[in-house]
């Protein structure tokens, strides 16, 4: 072959790979693509070299922190004195508890991410001393740039106004899509394998004597929870981009899932805790699925939370044997309502959202007293200081049952027997670990 005949036919191969590349764009669609660029972005980044240079944790322990006195949803919040509390404090609280109770056990398995935004706050070098960062050689700050922290490409800030529930800010919708949608193809290129999600008010309040990310691994879990819930608020046309997208794919799941999800769609697992195999949500059905869900950008127009998508996709997607309710620590995560109108009854101050849960053979019934009366007099007397809109008389409206949580409702109204959340929640107590009976306020 003459030295002209070989570079036509490199030319020939070159146009071939250039019509297969750009039948493959069109093929996998326009977000996958960004995604792609997302990960190719990434790659370049040197905190990814420098991870992949030496033998590193495949687990991560993630936060995603606000350096700001101000929540971008909830404002200014205050201690008993009437101080502002950062979300330093809260998340050094959060990490003390994790280290005494989890990772003082494990220091080598594990590392811990801070994920933070620039633009809302950097972290000071008194941040970082009251975060114990040159103590914790395990802890890794990592902010996030506007490839995953800004709008998609079709939406416009200008456009915010006529979005569902415009109290919650576009920064609480990049953070919901950052849990939802784009934190997968992150940890996945830097090496992780499974992740574990706590916010700054997470608490783990007693002893976790194993190691989560191992248990996962040899009993074949796919998906971890710690707090059921009732999640009604998913936004208008959740319903029918969910049914399409089952419609569109038949091979995604089976029918007899299908057939149980719809049978209450609105029983979720609260991912303020959550831990997972990130092979998961990266491959097709998972990944097929939350693509379709990036593109309707219900996210953002709707409200449509995070934990609703993680809710809808495990429970379409995996089997009950796959998915652990997590009940033998004791967690809090307890939003209390800082608006005028809290709606349902519930008085300004108190809490809104979520509670403590009490670990099975976890304190005793008279330790269990003591915390939840030390939980109900701290929330009333912060109420009173800060004074709210309400009349400070107004106590809050506490759910306390059989020694098990205390909080507000939604979580409450999971683990009765007679309620919605049991005909499903039951499969976990069926399952080969032990059903501890307690878990479930009796009937």
């Amino acid at each position: 072959m003459t030295a002209q005949q070989r570079q036509g036919s490199q030319r020939s191969k070159h146009r071939m790979l250039i019509g297969l590349l750009a039948a493959l764009i069109l093929s996998i669609g326009i977000s996958q693509i960004i995604l792609a660029e997302k990960a190719i972005t990434l790659s370049s980044n040197p905190i990814s070299k420098q991870q992949k240079q030496k033998e590193q944790n495949t687990d991560a322990i993630v936060y995603l922190a606000q350096f700001s006195k101000v929540h971008s949803t909830y404002g200014a919040q205050h201690d008993i004195e009437n101080n502002t509390i950062s979300g330093n404090s809260k998340l050094s609280k959060s990490l003390d508890l994790l280290y005494s109770n989890y990772i003082n056990h494990f220091p080598t398995n594990v590392d811990i991410i801070i994920f933070y935004v620039p633009e809302e706050g950097v972290p000071t070098n008194e941040t970082m001393e009251e975060l114990q960062l040159a103590n914790r050689p395990q802890m890794k700050l990592h902010p996030l740039n506007s490839t995953y922290w800004s709008l998609p490409y079709n939406l416009h800030e200008s456009d915010s106004i006529h979005w569902n529930r415009p109290m919650y800010s576009i920064g609480y919708r990049h953070m919901m899509r950052w849990f939802a949608i784009l934190i997968w193809p992150y940890l996945h290129n830097l090496g992780y394998t499974h992740v574990m999600r706590l916010d700054d008010d997470s608490y783990i309040h007693s002893q976790i004597k194993y190691n989560l990310f191992e248990y996962m691994r040899d009993n074949h879990k796919v998906y971890g929870f710690r707090q059921p819930v009732i999640e009604d608020a998913v936004g208008a046309g959740w319903d029918d981009m969910v049914d399409k997208y089952l419609d569109s794919d038949k091979d995604a799941t089976t029918q007899e899932l299908v057939d149980d999800f719809k049978k209450d769609r609105r029983i979720s697992f609260y991912n303020n805790f959550f831990i997972a195999d990130i092979s998961f949500f990266i491959r097709p059905p998972a990944s097929t699925f939350l693509n379709a869900i990036d593109e309707s950008n219900l996210i953002y127009t709707q409200r449509t939370g995070d934990l609703v998508v993680h809710s809808t996709l495990v429970r379409l997607l995996l089997p009950p044997k796959r998915i652990h309710w997590f009940r033998d620590f004791s967690y809090q995560h307890m939003t209390l309502c800082t608006n005028p109108k809290c709606g349902h009854g519930v008085v300004n101050g108190c809490p809104q959202n979520g509670g403590l849960s009490r670990g099975v053979n976890t304190y005793t019934d008279d330790e269990w007293s003591d915390i939840t009366l030390h939980l109900k007099v701290k929330v009333e007397h912060d109420k009173k200081v800060v004074k709210r809109g309400d009349p400070p008389d107004r106590k809050c409206l506490w759910v306390v049952r059989y020694n098990t949580f205390i909080g507000a409702k939604d979580v409450m109204k999971c683990l009765k027997r007679k309620e919605r959340c049991y005909p499903y929640l039951r499969q976990f107590l069926n399952s080969s670990e032990a059903a501890e009976t307690s878990t479930f306020i009796p009937s």
